[in-house]
């Protein structure tokens, strides 16, 4: 039997955000990003100060944390465990419970379905993209070897063409007093060919080399610009949401449930520009 590789430990929550309440706080983060969403059994969280130790089954990624003091900041981490081991831990934003403040179940819901949705879609769209630029890679380089190959076709034709004759050539001198001229002539000239058929084959390859080289070198750069506006769309998104809780803060609470929820469900219908640039077209080999 082959060997069976032990499973590795999932990636880290994507994302985690914290609400304060008073003498508590809302944790909510994301799935990890890659891998199976069955890798995850469980998720911890934890927090500086201690506050002890929380452990909620997947996939379930909310949580409200009690018994915290209230004018102390937290800073809370959230830690996905799978069969593999643990992840490392995503840290939340700082929060200080208040005796004014409150966190509600039904808030922290939305909210984690509001992440998980926006992220989904956020990815899906980059992997859109991404899939779009590999496309049309796949395309530039198969015209690519398709033209080498019809380059290479015509250059050994026009050798097998050169040979035929010149073998014709010599056929007709067979017998002949002159047949062991032409039969040097035609064995210089044939060296001769093949060494200027090995030659423009080489060239060809250099050029489709060449070619190639500077498709691979768009490619990558194309996804790096588009992991680099992934990172922008996802550093933007967390900053909105950190916003939004936090100017949440400084509303009335029932007033701010109530405007936060459709905040949450209305925010991230704009479209994401995670299309993929052009491929910058060289000439045909």
């Amino acid at each position: 039997l082959p060997p069976v590789s032990d499973p590795a430990a999932p990636d880290s929550p994507e994302l985690a955000f914290a609400i304060a309440g008073d003498g508590e706080a809302g944790i909510v983060w994301a799935a990890p990003r890659t891998g199976d969403p069955g890798d995850v059994d469980l998720y911890t969280v934890t927090s500086v100060p201690d506050s002890g130790e929380i452990t909620v089954d997947a996939p379930q990624r909310h949580v409200i944390v009690d018994g915290l003091a209230n004018g102390v900041e937290y800073v809370f981490s959230v830690v996905a465990i799978g069969p593999g081991g643990a992840s490392d831990p995503t840290a939340t934003n700082a929060v200080t419970p208040d005796e004014n403040e409150s966190v509600i179940t039904g808030q922290l819901e939305k909210l984690e379905r509001h992440i998980q949705e926006k992220l989904n879609k956020t990815h899906a769209r980059f992997q859109d993209a991404r899939g779009k630029a590999l496309a049309r890679y796949e395309k530039h380089e198969g015209r690519a070897l398709a033209n080498f190959e019809k380059h290479v076709g015509k250059a050994e034709a026009r050798f097998e063409r050169f040979q035929g004759q010149a073998l014709a050539k010599l056929e007709r001198a067979r017998g002949t007093r002159r047949f062991e001229r032409v039969h040097v002539q035609v064995t210089e000239r044939l060296q001769d060919a093949e060494e200027h058929l090995d030659a423009e084959i080489t060239r060809i390859g250099e050029r489709l080399n060449d070619r190639l080289d500077d498709l691979s070198e768009h490619l990558r750069g194309q996804l790096e610009g588009l992991r680099e506006r992934l990172s922008e769309r996802l550093a933007e998104f967390r900053e909105q949401l950190l916003q939004r809780i936090e100017g949440a803060d400084e509303h009335d609470h029932e007033h701010e449930g109530r405007e936060s929820e459709r905040e949450y469900e209305n925010e991230g219908h704009e479209d994401d520009d995670l299309s993929e640039p052009e491929l910058i077209l060289h000439p045909a080999i």
